[in-house]
């Protein structure tokens, strides 16, 4: 048991960290998807913990925004995400890869 909480210790600490959710990302994402109004910081936990599970969570600025949709679909199939969690990821990776955001290492 200890070995296997130094691994995951360990996979962490790989593991990028990703962007914070800024009051400018909260008013774009506002005007960008006027029908919800969830916490983007959830969100934000929520592609982390769903994401992680499998593997490396990827930065949301790497991916053009023009593919997050299929992305996020394509691996909502294989976690067996419902519908409400894949909007959720979805809005949080469209909102912290806009253009103008910074690309973390």
């Amino acid at each position: 048991m200890r070995l296997l909480v130094l691994v995951l210790l360990l996979l962490s600490a790989c593991t990028p960290a990703l962007p914070i959710v800024t009051d400018s990302d909260r008013v774009w994402a506002r005007q960008s998807f006027p029908e919800t109004q969830d916490d983007l910081d959830e969100s934000r936990t929520l592609y982390a913990r769903k994401c992680g599970a499998c593997h490396r969570v990827v930065l949301p600025a790497n991916v053009p925004q023009t593919e997050w949709p299929h992305v996020v679909d394509k691996m909502a199939q294989r976690a067996r995400l419902q519908d409400v969690d894949r909007a959720r990821i979805l809005r949080y990776v469209l909102t912290a890869s806009r253009p103008g955001q910074p690309v973390v290492p």
